[in-house]
Protein backbone atom coordinates (compact mmCIF):
# COMPACT_ATOMS: atom_id res chain seq x y z
CA UNK A 1 0.00 0.00 0.00
CA UNK A 2 2.85 2.36 0.83
CA UNK A 3 3.21 5.37 3.08
CA UNK A 4 1.18 8.56 2.66
CA UNK A 5 3.38 11.42 1.48
CA UNK A 6 3.04 15.16 1.99
CA UNK A 7 5.74 17.85 1.62
CA UNK A 8 7.88 18.39 4.73
CA UNK A 9 7.13 14.97 6.22
CA UNK A 10 10.00 12.83 4.99
CA UNK A 11 9.69 9.05 5.25
CA UNK A 12 12.19 7.78 7.85
CA UNK A 13 15.36 6.23 6.44
CA UNK A 14 14.94 2.51 5.75
CA UNK A 15 11.30 2.44 6.87
CA UNK A 16 9.34 -0.69 5.95
CA UNK A 17 5.59 -1.33 6.04
CA UNK A 18 4.32 -4.66 7.40
CA UNK A 19 0.84 -6.19 7.69
CA UNK A 20 -0.45 -8.77 10.14
CA UNK A 21 -3.83 -10.33 10.84
CA UNK A 22 -5.34 -9.78 14.27
CA UNK A 23 -8.38 -11.26 16.04
CA UNK A 24 -11.43 -11.42 13.80
CA UNK A 25 -9.29 -11.19 10.67
CA UNK A 26 -8.60 -7.46 11.14
CA UNK A 27 -5.56 -6.36 9.12
CA UNK A 28 -3.09 -4.28 11.16
CA UNK A 29 -0.39 -2.05 9.64
CA UNK A 30 3.04 -1.68 11.25
CA UNK A 31 6.25 0.23 10.48
CA UNK A 32 9.80 -0.75 11.32
CA UNK A 33 12.83 1.47 10.70
CA UNK A 34 16.50 0.90 11.53
CA UNK A 35 18.82 3.19 13.44
CA UNK A 36 20.35 5.89 11.25
CA UNK A 37 23.54 5.76 13.34
CA UNK A 38 24.85 2.31 12.47
CA UNK A 39 24.32 -0.53 14.91
CA UNK A 40 21.21 0.11 17.01
CA UNK A 41 21.39 0.85 20.75
CA UNK A 42 18.04 -0.86 21.09
CA UNK A 43 14.49 -0.33 19.82
CA UNK A 44 11.73 2.13 20.66
CA UNK A 45 8.15 0.87 20.45
CA UNK A 46 5.98 3.86 19.44
CA UNK A 47 2.30 3.57 20.40
CA UNK A 48 0.17 6.42 18.95
CA UNK A 49 -3.00 7.87 20.41
CA UNK A 50 -6.63 7.66 19.30
CA UNK A 51 -7.21 9.00 15.76
CA UNK A 52 -3.46 8.95 15.04
CA UNK A 53 -1.48 7.00 12.45
CA UNK A 54 2.08 6.07 11.51
CA UNK A 55 2.78 9.01 9.18
CA UNK A 56 1.97 11.53 11.92
CA UNK A 57 4.99 10.15 13.81
CA UNK A 58 7.56 10.36 11.00
CA UNK A 59 9.31 13.32 12.67
CA UNK A 60 9.44 11.49 16.01
CA UNK A 61 10.68 8.31 14.32
CA UNK A 62 13.50 10.19 12.57
CA UNK A 63 14.49 11.77 15.91
CA UNK A 64 14.62 8.34 17.51
CA UNK A 65 16.69 6.95 14.64
CA UNK A 66 19.15 9.83 15.10
CA UNK A 67 19.43 8.78 18.76
CA UNK A 68 20.64 5.38 17.58
CA UNK A 69 17.40 3.41 17.96
CA UNK A 70 15.54 1.07 15.66
CA UNK A 71 11.85 2.03 15.71
CA UNK A 72 8.48 0.26 15.63
CA UNK A 73 5.16 2.07 15.12
CA UNK A 74 1.63 0.74 14.69
CA UNK A 75 -1.72 1.77 13.22
CA UNK A 76 -4.10 0.40 15.86
CA UNK A 77 -7.02 -1.61 14.56
CA UNK A 78 -9.91 0.75 13.87
CA UNK A 79 -7.76 3.69 12.76
CA UNK A 80 -5.00 4.75 10.39
CA UNK A 81 -4.92 2.40 7.41
CA UNK A 82 -5.56 -0.69 9.54
CA UNK A 83 -8.81 -2.62 9.24
CA UNK A 84 -12.04 -1.72 11.03
CA UNK A 85 -14.36 -3.77 13.23
CA UNK A 86 -17.45 -1.74 12.27
CA UNK A 87 -18.82 -0.84 8.85
CA UNK A 88 -18.46 2.95 9.19
CA UNK A 89 -14.69 3.59 8.88
CA UNK A 90 -14.77 6.92 10.76
CA UNK A 91 -16.11 5.34 13.95
CA UNK A 92 -13.38 4.84 16.55
CA UNK A 93 -14.22 1.38 17.88
CA UNK A 94 -12.72 -1.36 20.05
CA UNK A 95 -14.63 -4.34 21.34
CA UNK A 96 -11.98 -4.63 24.05
CA UNK A 97 -8.61 -3.00 24.69
CA UNK A 98 -7.20 -6.52 24.90
CA UNK A 99 -7.51 -6.76 21.10
CA UNK A 100 -4.97 -3.99 20.33
CA UNK A 101 -2.84 -5.34 23.19
CA UNK A 102 -2.74 -8.71 21.43
CA UNK A 103 -2.07 -7.05 18.05
CA UNK A 104 0.91 -5.26 19.60
CA UNK A 105 2.28 -8.40 21.25
CA UNK A 106 1.90 -10.40 18.02
CA UNK A 107 3.60 -7.74 15.90
CA UNK A 108 6.56 -7.47 18.27
CA UNK A 109 7.07 -11.25 18.17
CA UNK A 110 6.79 -11.45 14.37
CA UNK A 111 9.20 -8.54 13.82
CA UNK A 112 11.67 -9.32 16.62
CA UNK A 113 14.55 -9.77 14.16
CA UNK A 114 14.25 -6.09 13.18
CA UNK A 115 13.94 -4.84 16.76
CA UNK A 116 17.09 -5.45 18.83
CA UNK A 117 16.83 -5.20 22.59
CA UNK A 118 16.61 -3.38 24.91
CA UNK A 119 13.00 -2.39 24.11
CA UNK A 120 11.78 1.03 25.25
CA UNK A 121 8.13 2.02 24.98
CA UNK A 122 7.07 5.49 23.83
CA UNK A 123 3.30 5.77 24.12
CA UNK A 124 0.90 8.68 23.72
CA UNK A 125 -2.64 9.07 25.08
CA UNK A 126 -4.73 5.98 24.16
CA UNK A 127 -1.48 4.27 23.18
CA UNK A 128 -0.39 4.78 26.79
CA UNK A 129 -3.48 2.91 27.97
CA UNK A 130 -2.85 0.04 25.55
CA UNK A 131 0.84 -0.21 26.38
CA UNK A 132 0.35 -0.09 30.16
CA UNK A 133 -2.37 -2.75 29.83
CA UNK A 134 0.03 -4.89 27.79
CA UNK A 135 2.71 -4.53 30.47
CA UNK A 136 0.26 -5.03 33.35
CA UNK A 137 -0.94 -8.33 31.83
CA UNK A 138 2.64 -9.43 30.97
CA UNK A 139 1.97 -9.65 27.22
CA UNK A 140 4.69 -7.15 26.31
CA UNK A 141 8.09 -7.20 27.99
CA UNK A 142 9.93 -3.86 27.99
CA UNK A 143 13.13 -2.54 29.55
CA UNK A 144 11.86 1.04 30.03
CA UNK A 145 8.78 3.06 29.05
CA UNK A 146 7.90 6.72 28.46
CA UNK A 147 4.31 7.94 28.43
CA UNK A 148 3.16 11.22 26.86
CA UNK A 149 -0.19 12.43 28.26
CA UNK A 150 -1.40 8.83 28.70
CA UNK A 151 -5.11 8.04 28.75
CA UNK A 152 -5.23 6.49 32.21
CA UNK A 153 -8.45 8.30 33.11
CA UNK A 154 -11.15 10.09 31.10
CA UNK A 155 -12.58 13.36 32.46
CA UNK A 156 -16.32 13.49 33.10
CA UNK A 157 -16.78 9.72 32.70
CA UNK A 158 -18.54 9.01 35.99
CA UNK A 159 -20.11 5.84 37.32
CA UNK A 160 -23.53 6.58 35.78
CA UNK A 161 -21.99 7.08 32.33
CA UNK A 162 -19.99 3.86 32.70
CA UNK A 163 -23.13 1.93 33.65
CA UNK A 164 -24.93 3.35 30.60
CA UNK A 165 -22.24 2.47 28.03
CA UNK A 166 -21.72 -1.00 29.50
CA UNK A 167 -25.45 -1.69 29.40
CA UNK A 168 -25.77 -0.41 25.82
CA UNK A 169 -22.79 -2.49 24.71
CA UNK A 170 -24.29 -5.57 26.40
CA UNK A 171 -27.50 -5.25 24.37
CA UNK A 172 -25.69 -4.94 21.05
CA UNK A 173 -25.42 -1.16 20.67
CA UNK A 174 -21.64 -0.97 21.15
CA UNK A 175 -21.07 -0.05 17.50
CA UNK A 176 -23.13 3.15 17.75
CA UNK A 177 -21.44 6.52 18.21
CA UNK A 178 -21.15 7.55 21.84
CA UNK A 179 -23.55 10.39 22.77
CA UNK A 180 -22.35 13.88 21.95
CA UNK A 181 -19.30 12.98 19.83
CA UNK A 182 -18.39 14.15 16.32
CA UNK A 183 -19.85 11.85 13.67
CA UNK A 184 -17.80 13.17 10.74
CA UNK A 185 -14.20 14.20 10.30
CA UNK A 186 -13.82 17.91 9.63
CA UNK A 187 -10.59 19.76 9.01
CA UNK A 188 -9.77 21.32 12.36
CA UNK A 189 -9.27 25.04 12.90
CA UNK A 190 -5.87 25.62 14.53
CA UNK A 191 -7.07 28.38 16.86
CA UNK A 192 -9.71 26.12 18.43
CA UNK A 193 -7.73 22.88 18.57
CA UNK A 194 -7.19 21.25 22.00
CA UNK A 195 -4.06 19.23 21.20
CA UNK A 196 -1.15 21.37 19.95
CA UNK A 197 0.19 24.92 20.11
CA UNK A 198 2.38 24.42 17.03
CA UNK A 199 0.68 25.65 13.83
CA UNK A 200 3.02 23.89 11.40
CA UNK A 201 2.77 20.46 13.03
CA UNK A 202 -1.00 20.85 13.32
CA UNK A 203 -1.26 21.68 9.60
CA UNK A 204 0.93 18.70 8.72
CA UNK A 205 -1.35 16.28 10.56
CA UNK A 206 -4.47 17.75 8.97
CA UNK A 207 -2.79 17.72 5.57
CA UNK A 208 -2.02 14.00 5.81
CA UNK A 209 -5.72 13.24 6.34
CA UNK A 210 -6.71 15.51 3.45
CA UNK A 211 -4.19 13.66 1.25
CA UNK A 212 -5.47 10.22 2.33
CA UNK A 213 -9.10 10.39 3.54
CA UNK A 214 -8.95 6.82 4.85
CA UNK A 215 -6.85 8.18 7.73
CA UNK A 216 -9.84 10.20 8.97
CA UNK A 217 -11.50 9.26 12.25
CA UNK A 218 -14.43 10.88 14.05
CA UNK A 219 -15.66 10.22 17.58
CA UNK A 220 -15.57 6.95 19.52
CA UNK A 221 -18.34 4.39 19.79
CA UNK A 222 -20.25 3.33 22.88
CA UNK A 223 -18.26 0.10 22.80
CA UNK A 224 -14.97 1.99 22.75
CA UNK A 225 -16.00 4.05 25.80
CA UNK A 226 -17.06 0.91 27.68
CA UNK A 227 -13.77 -0.79 26.78
CA UNK A 228 -11.79 2.28 27.86
CA UNK A 229 -13.63 2.33 31.19
CA UNK A 230 -12.75 -1.34 31.76
CA UNK A 231 -9.08 -0.81 30.88
CA UNK A 232 -8.57 2.29 33.01
CA UNK A 233 -10.42 0.82 36.01
CA UNK A 234 -8.03 -2.15 35.93
CA UNK A 235 -5.20 0.30 36.65
CA UNK A 236 -6.80 1.14 39.99
CA UNK A 237 -6.63 -2.40 41.40
CA UNK A 238 -4.35 -2.86 44.45
CA UNK A 239 -0.81 -3.88 43.49
CA UNK A 240 -1.71 -3.68 39.79
CA UNK A 241 1.84 -2.71 38.89
CA UNK A 242 3.96 -4.28 41.64
CA UNK A 243 5.80 -6.45 39.09
CA UNK A 244 6.67 -3.52 36.78
CA UNK A 245 10.08 -2.64 38.19
CA UNK A 246 11.44 -1.08 35.01
CA UNK A 247 12.26 2.66 34.74
CA UNK A 248 9.32 4.76 33.51
CA UNK A 249 8.63 8.36 32.60
CA UNK A 250 5.15 9.90 32.82
CA UNK A 251 4.75 13.33 31.18
CA UNK A 252 1.61 15.41 31.71
CA UNK A 253 0.62 18.41 29.62
CA UNK A 254 -0.02 21.54 31.68
CA UNK A 255 -2.74 22.69 29.24
CA UNK A 256 -4.45 19.29 29.07
CA UNK A 257 -8.08 19.16 27.90
CA UNK A 258 -8.64 15.52 26.89
CA UNK A 259 -7.31 13.12 29.53
CA UNK A 260 -7.33 13.14 33.33
CA UNK A 261 -4.00 14.42 34.68
CA UNK A 262 -4.99 13.31 38.20
CA UNK A 263 -4.82 9.73 36.95
CA UNK A 264 -1.19 10.31 35.91
CA UNK A 265 -0.23 11.18 39.46
CA UNK A 266 -2.14 8.23 40.90
CA UNK A 267 -0.69 5.64 38.49
CA UNK A 268 2.83 7.09 38.68
CA UNK A 269 2.69 6.80 42.48
CA UNK A 270 1.74 3.12 42.13
CA UNK A 271 4.58 2.32 39.71
CA UNK A 272 7.74 1.10 41.47
CA UNK A 273 10.21 3.18 39.41
CA UNK A 274 8.46 6.12 37.74
CA UNK A 275 9.32 9.79 37.32
CA UNK A 276 6.33 12.11 36.75
CA UNK A 277 6.86 15.50 35.10
CA UNK A 278 4.48 18.22 33.93
CA UNK A 279 5.31 20.39 30.92
CA UNK A 280 3.45 23.61 31.80
CA UNK A 281 2.95 25.14 28.34
CA UNK A 282 2.13 21.92 26.49
CA UNK A 283 -1.25 20.88 25.16
CA UNK A 284 -2.27 17.21 24.92
CA UNK A 285 -0.04 16.17 22.01
CA UNK A 286 3.31 17.04 23.59
CA UNK A 287 5.41 15.59 20.76
CA UNK A 288 3.32 17.39 18.14
CA UNK A 289 3.65 20.66 20.05
CA UNK A 290 6.01 23.62 20.23
CA UNK A 291 9.77 23.04 20.07
CA UNK A 292 10.32 24.25 23.65
CA UNK A 293 7.76 21.78 25.03
CA UNK A 294 9.13 18.93 22.92
CA UNK A 295 12.65 19.71 24.14
CA UNK A 296 11.53 19.23 27.77
CA UNK A 297 10.06 15.85 26.91
CA UNK A 298 13.11 14.72 24.93
CA UNK A 299 15.46 15.73 27.75
CA UNK A 300 13.53 13.55 30.20
CA UNK A 301 13.30 10.73 27.62
CA UNK A 302 17.05 10.80 27.05
CA UNK A 303 17.69 10.61 30.79
CA UNK A 304 15.36 7.60 30.97
CA UNK A 305 16.93 5.72 28.07
CA UNK A 306 20.48 6.33 29.28
CA UNK A 307 19.61 4.44 32.47
CA UNK A 308 18.99 1.40 30.26
CA UNK A 309 21.40 1.86 27.35
CA UNK A 310 24.04 4.63 27.54
CA UNK A 311 24.84 6.52 24.35
CA UNK A 312 28.08 5.56 22.61
CA UNK A 313 30.95 7.24 24.40
CA UNK A 314 28.89 7.80 27.56
CA UNK A 315 29.99 6.24 30.83
CA UNK A 316 27.31 4.35 32.72
CA UNK A 317 26.74 5.78 36.18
Amino acid sequence: MGFVRVPGNDIPEGAEEHWLEGRGGVKVRVLTAPSSQGSARGSVIVCPGRTEFIEKYFEVIRELQARGFAVFCIDWRGQGLSGREVSDPVKGHFHSFDDPVNDLATALKLLSSKLPRPHIGLAHSMGGCILLRAMQTRRVDLDAAAFSAPMWGIPNLGNLSKQYVRFMASVGAGGQFAPGVERKWRRENFKRNPVTNDKERHARGQGLISEEPRLALAGPTIGWVAAAADATEAFLQPNAFAHLRLPMLVASAGQEQLVDNKAHAAVAAALPDAIHITIPGAKHEILQGADADRAQFWEAFDQLTERVVPRQGAVAG
